[in-house]
């Protein structure tokens, strides 16, 4: 498991399903975005406490019509 998940999953306190995704990983957007607001198109952030949330940035490798279902590379993953 990626470090910082790991340490973003013990601060989490709101009860997050935080993916266990790896930098370089080839993933559907779906699994880090639950579709709410705006289709993101270089990161997605989730918040873990009041004050912290993880960031997952990313490329997108094949855009599909159902933004869930676009294919992305994760390019960093970090606590902000």
């Amino acid at each position: 498991m990626n470090n910082i998940i790991e340490k973003a999953q013990a601060m989490d306190q709101f009860g997050n399903n935080l993916p266990d995704v790896e930098q370089g990983g080839q993933i559907e957007l779906g699994e880090i975005w639950d579709g709410t607001g705006d289709v993101p198109q270089e990161s997605w952030s989730i918040q873990i406490t009041d004050s912290d949330w993880i960031n997952y940035c990313f490329e997108i490798v094949e855009k599909n019509s159902d933004p869930l279902k676009t294919v992305i590379r994760i390019t960093d993953i970090e606590l902000i």
